[in-house]
């Protein structure tokens, strides 16, 4: 039941104005210039420009909410800190995502075993000693061994497992680890950057060297000048011995020298010897243990509970008016609910209706918890805005397979959160997540009479495949409004009788949240990734062209060669672009942004595209040209007419696949081209004069048969129309 209070509540929370959290060591470019946040309060923040250090401007938190929703907003989390320096210098790759296949694989088998050394230690089950590694790994590769047999059934497939490292090699992984500050991508090899290794001290050098250096971990708390003073002493000594000897004279390392060695060490050992290991432990405590959270998104839950069909048609009384076709579908479909709720708010951040829980859909899930949702919200008619959002700092999630596969791990990391997996079969460790779907099927889906599924009665001998998609959607949409308007603003007794939206407004106030990445790192962290070829009228991703000097410029690189094209599924007016891995391409400058060439498109998702271009085919089968015109006006009805629909579309829609691109394209773009008329011109479609076969190639743009603009070279060539 929903007290008065918490109506009341609800309905002045549109107004409320998001709080997002920026470190000192964060920075926030804005319109191209950038800032350093320096102190915040209840008002907003004040940011330090660092063209002008001197020179400091205020932003109110409406202004940072509505700034950080435009192009023009870019923050970058710890981009001062010095590991995120190191790595920049030490690789261009600064997401796991950029990686190769293979060289992100084995990232995370490092990450996974330096991870469970790191806890067996801290719990004193290991040490740094040959022996108890050995044990350790052995230990590690065990359990690697089970988890994946308890995911399987007997026989049904072959368990891969790398072969496990060597004490010495884990010792460098965890020390490399540590020294990036428990960055993930400071475990991937550095082979591209192989040159001259040759080391500048012989043999008797370093080892002085390190044995000064393995001083500086000590009780008495050296400085690194003494130890250097020292060093220089016993080696002018040594070098006495030497010359009435006739042996080589041993060098003096540099000040700068020696300090690279002590900074090489371990930094949980130095810290442990200078202080004690009880407060080493305390300090680089890795894995956070227990529901001891306090703020919101210090720690989110992922799950998926499937939807249970054949209960609730049975428990409508509708069960015996289907066909035996229509209850052999029911047991066959499987819907599944994809959530991720927050675990010290219960609010949920996140809620997809899925047929088959893969890597795609758990990807899915963890965007949408990050974003904001309130476009979802208003499409399932909700009174309550979803603007729930934020960068989690803490993931815990079953072991799906979904969830274990490499993209999913690798979007989690390049947020800068860290991944909890929970041992397999204890429920009790996702308390919160089990709770949660006990309140869905209680207090939702038992409440669903048979007139919510009147529609699938009344169809009889209706083809499931076709309506399938409606179906879900409808789910989606009920799902959508119980959450946002029942579930967010019922009083909650883990909360004290607290509503989840009241304990959010609340909490982000004392403890305001990370703000979710900016438009163009959440294309690259989770946009669908395809394949192709920079042609002569730039690059080709379901019938839409898009180009920019940029990419004519790489395109001179690359040639015909693929390229990595990265596709936000709710907005196709712009795309990124990068060299595949492994081209060995110079100054790889990373993901390029590339616009569209047809306008119109900011805020068209995939789906909505893909169905406006089916009508659009099956309209102008005959033509092979289109205007336009005709696209915005398709759109425009489309949008006008399945409003609803298009939104749920996100919430209730199959996650596609670059081969599914490619299908689509060749099926429904095949000899169909896009023109601009006239300007003002209403829009028409053009007969091919050429066979029905043949594809023709059209201009765009006006009149004009190709785009010159000078690039940065003086070379004015460009992509050409043939």
């Amino acid at each position: 039941m929903i007290t008065a209070s918490a109506q009341e509540t609800a309905s002045l929370s549109t107004d409320v104005v998001p709080r997002f959290r920026l470190e000192p060591t964060d920075k926030v470019t804005i319109n191209g210039v950038d800032y350093v946040p320096k102190s915040a309060d209840d008002f907003g923040h004040v940011l330090r420009r660092l063209d002008n250090p001197d020179m400091c401007e205020s932003f109110t938190h409406a202004q940072i909410d509505e700034l950080r929703k435009e192009d023009g907003w870019a923050h970058c989390r710890g981009f001062f800190t010095s590991s995120k320096a190191q790595l920049r210098s030490a690789r261009p790759e600064t997401l796991l995502s950029d990686l190769p296949s293979k060289q992100l694989q084995r990232v995370l088998f490092r990450k996974t075993f330096c991870d469970e050394f790191l806890r067996m230690e801290a719990d004193g089950l290991a040490s740094r000693s040959d022996a108890s590694m050995k044990e350790a790994i052995r230990s590690i590769v065990a359990n690697m061994v089970t988890s994946e047999l308890s995911d399987g059934r007997c026989g049904s497939e072959d368990v891969n497992l790398k072969r496990p490292p060597s004490p010495r090699s884990l010792r460098r992984w965890i020390d490399a680890y540590a020294a990036c500050a428990w960055e993930p991508i400071a475990l991937s090899h550095n082979y591209g950057r192989s040159g001259n290794r040759l080391p500048r001290f012989g043999k008797e050098e370093r080892d002085l060297m390190q044995e000064y250096a393995d001083m500086y971990a000590s009780r008495l708390q050296p400085s690194k000048k003494s130890l250097l003073t020292d060093l220089h002493g016993e080696i002018k000594k040594l070098n006495k011995q030497r010359q009435i000897a006739g042996e080589r004279l041993l060098r003096l390392p540099s000040r700068a020298a020696f300090e690279r060695v002590i900074e090489s060490l371990d930094p949980f050992h130095v810290y442990a010897g200078r202080n004690s290991p009880e407060a080493a432990r305390k300090k680089f405590f890795l894995v956070q243990n227990g529901l001891c959270v306090t703020r919101p998104l210090e720690r989110i839950e992922l799950d998926e509970n499937m939807i249970p069909l054949q209960t609730l048609l049975t428990d409508a009384k509708l069960w015996h008016r289907l066909t035996p076709k229509q209850q052999a579908e029911v047991e066959r479909r499987r819907l599944w609910v994809s959530t991720a709720i927050d675990t010290a708010t219960r609010c949920c951040l996140a809620a997809l209706i899925v047929e088959n829980p893969s890597e795609a859909s758990a990807i899915a899930t963890l965007e949408m918890a990050v974003n904001d949702k309130s476009a979802y919200a208003s499409a399932a008619g909700c009174v309550t805005p979803w603007d729930q959002c934020g960068t989690p700092e803490c993931i815990a999630n079953d072991a799906g397979a979904g969830y274990k596969s490499y993209g999913y791990r690798a979007a989690a990391c390049d947020l800068g959160a860290d991944l909890m997996f929970p041992t397999t079969g204890t429920p009790q460790m996702r308390g919160k997540q089990e709770r949660f779907y006990r309140t869905i099927h209680t207090g939702f889906f038992s409440r669903l009479d048979g007139r919510t599924f009147e529609n699938v009665v009344a169809k009889g001998n209706y083809d499931s495949e076709a309506n399938s998609d409606l179906d879900a959607s409808e789910i989606g949409q009920i799902t959508v409004r119980y959450l946002v308007d029942v579930y967010h603003n019922t009083p909650h007794s883990g909360l004290a009788g607290e509503t989840p939206r009241n304990a959010w407004l609340r909490l982000t106030k004392i403890f305001p949240v990370i703000p979710p990445p900016d438009k163009e790192v959440n294309r690259h962290i989770f946009g669908l990734t395809h394949e192709a070829r920079i042609g002569n009228r730039g690059v080709r991703f379901l019938g839409l062209y898009y180009r920019s000097q940029e990419l004519q410029r790489l395109r001179r690189k690359t040639g015909m060669k693929p390229v990595l094209v990265r596709v936000d599924r709710t907005d196709l007016s712009r795309i990124s672009v990068r060299p595949k891995p492994g081209l060995n391409i110079a100054s790889d400058q990373g993901w390029i942004t590339v616009d569209c060439l047809t306008s119109g498109f900011e805020g068209v998702s995939v789906d909505h595209w893909m169905r406006t271009a089916r009508i659009i085919r099956k309209n102008n089968a005959e033509m092979a040209k289109v205007s336009e015109a005709v696209v915005h006006q398709a759109l425009r009805d489309i949008d006008e007419f399945s409003r609803m629909a298009a939104k749920r579309a996100g919430i209730a829609s199959r996650f596609l696949t670059s081969e599914d691109f490619k299908k689509f394209d060749r099926d429904v773009f095949r000899n169909l081209e896009f023109v601009r008329g006239p300007e003002n011109a209403p829009g028409v479609l053009e007969p091919s004069d050429e066979g029905a076969g043949d594809v023709v190639e059209v201009e765009i743009g006006g009149a004009a048969p190709t785009a010159e603009l000078p690039d940065e070279d003086g070379d004015d060539a460009w992509f050409v129309e043939d």
